[in-house]
């Protein structure tokens, strides 16, 4: 007998609903579903991922008793696990909390620190700085007629102190205690696959039905003499330094370097960033990045694109353009899977000429019983894609046949303004189709929530096919990244231009914007009036 949670229903008829759904999957023969106790009950040998599975497609949601908070872990660690995760960060343990809900013993064995890059050195410490940044920067330039600012103080240590409990706190409750109550197993130790069908943790072997790599990627330092002896940070000294440098040579001007180039600026650090390439953020659209350097440069950044570094001395950073000094040299140049040392070898898993672990659509090794996830496996290094590629992977390696969808990633780079894009820019769409792409700019001095709030900085962009078809948009503006998500839908349904015009966009919000620049493919918008 199989016990089943369920969640979503509200009437008799509900409870029925699930009982036909389960009844129907191969191998059961009693269901018994109790509306009041939201409980359902099935004999036989069905697998209980196919009975949850069964459940969701009815429309409602179902989880083994057995699977749910701490007793269940005690189980669990005592019975061979289904599925081990080697990694505990966004892919992993959302692979976890997918496999456990699909009513999996779930394993994960991290050898550092429980979540990863991005709630320990990524994004939440990363946009803490920004955020604080952002602040200061308000009290000292208001930037609204008849409001005067008064300046700030800036304690850079009691931000660090925030910033560090911020990231405590989640790691606790967004990670451990979600793995608790998920039933999922929490060992501590280092993974070695001894091979294709072994895997030992701190040298006791375990054995599993299947194992997902999920171990991430970490900075890599360019080839540069000198560069070991310096004083050089990556991401992960400057988002978590607990002192701030007076000066900051930044190398590297793609979206890590920007964000912490101007987070560090706005705390009060001197900064300079240094490109090899002649432009800032060289994979965005060159109209909006162009603005954007200039926004950047106006608050005292100094940006200088088109050198190379040759040698690094100390703070000293010797490029063939000259030479530029800070207390610190933050280089933000790329990263690389983290696979040392888990034996890939032994379990004949290919890595690609990058390094990263080779998967295919449905996130599987060359080895069947080994899959990847999230940037260890060379997708687009961003958490939300980590996430969803650990749930596919999960699904894959529980049986289910899944595939990742990257067609429509959208990324945000968190300056300020932000620079958020997703689909085609103009220079990709007409490579791909040609002379029949249309372009449409809207100036942020267009808006009327960028008026009503005297901040103009920005430009939003659209790119569309000869049928009127969405195949990019690009937005800079002040929480641009909030915007985004509305062209991510359009490039991934395939909608037209129209649709968005024709779709209800609220007045006095930056959302606006998608539909005015939407209308600037067909009419002059400054003939348009501003709430009509």
């Amino acid at each position: 007998m199989i016990r089943l949670k369920l969640f979503g229903m509200t009437c008799a008829g509900c409870a029925e609903t699930v009982d036909r759904a389960l009844a129907a999957v191969p191998g059961v023969r009693k269901v018994a579903v109790d509306y009041g106790a939201a409980r359902a009950e099935v004999w036989g040998d069905a697998d209980p991922g196919d009975l949850i599975a069964a459940v969701r497609a009815a429309g409602y949601e179902a989880r083994l008793e057995e699977a749910g908070g701490p007793a269940a872990a005690v189980k669990n660690e005592s019975t061979s696990p289904d599925l081990v995760v080697i990694g505990s960060g966004s892919a992993g343990v959302a692979a976890a909390l997918e496999a456990a809900g699909r009513g999996a013993r779930v394993w994960v064995v991290e050898s550092g620190t429980l979540g990863g890059t991005c709630v320990n050195v990524g994004c939440v410490p990363s946009k803490t700085l920004l955020r604080a940044g952002e602040a200061a920067e308000r009290a000292r330039n208001a930037g609204f007629p008849g409001v005067e600012a008064r300046g700030a103080e800036v304690d850079f240590a009691g931000v660090a102190r925030a910033r560090d409990a911020l990231v405590s706190d989640l790691r606790k409750r967004k990670y451990r205690e979600v793995l608790e109550a998920a039933g999922v197993v929490l060992k501590q130790g280092h993974a070695r696959f001894t091979a294709p069908d072994r895997l030992e943790v701190d040298g006791e072997p375990v054995a599993a039905h299947a194992y997902l790599v999920a171990t991430g990627a970490e900075p890599v330092l360019p080839p540069v003499p000198g560069l070991e002896a310096g004083r050089v940070w990556t991401y992960l000294d400057a988002t978590t330094a607990r002192e701030r440098p007076e000066s900051l040579v930044v190398v590297g001007a793609g979206a890590v370097g920007l964000e912490l180039a101007q987070a560090y600026r706005r705390l009060g650090s001197r900064i300079v960033v240094l490109e090899a390439q002649d432009r800032i953020l060289p994979g965005e659209d060159e109209e909006l990045t162009a603005l954007l350097r200039g926004y950047l440069e106006k608050e005292g950044l100094q940006v200088v694109t088109g050198v190379r570094v040759e040698r690094i001395e100390g703070g000293e950073v010797r490029t063939t353009g000259g030479v530029y000094e800070g207390e610190r040299v933050l280089v933000a140049t790329g990263r690389r899977a983290r696979t040392r040392g888990l034996g890939l070898e032994a379990a004949g898993v290919e890595l690609d000429a990058g390094g990263f672990v080779r998967v295919d659509t449905a996130l599987r090794t060359s080895n069947p019983h080994v899959f990847a996830a999230g940037d260890v496996a060379g997708l687009p290094q961003f958490v939300y894609v980590a996430a969803q590629s650990g749930r596919v992977a999960a699904r894959n390696a529980l049986g289910a046949g899944a595939t990742l969808d990257l067609a429509a990633v959208p990324r945000v780079t968190f300056t300020d303004p932000a620079l958020a894009a997703v689909g085609l820019s103009e220079a990709e769409a007409r490579a791909r189709y040609g002379e029949g792409v249309r372009t449409a700019t809207l100036d942020l001095a267009d808006l009327p929530r960028a008026l009503a709030a005297f901040d103009t900085r920005g430009r939003f962009k659209i790119v569309v096919d000869a049928e009127g078809r969405v195949l990019g948009l690009q937005l800079l503006a002040a929480e641009a990244g909030d915007v985004i998500a509305e062209g991510a839908l359009a490039v991934r349904l395939g909608l037209g231009y129209r649709e968005l015009i024709e779709t209800y966009h609220p007045y006095l919000t930056l959302s606006e914007g998608v539909r005015l620049v939407a209308q600037a493919l067909d009419q002059d918008v400054h003939r348009l009036s501003c709430c009509a």
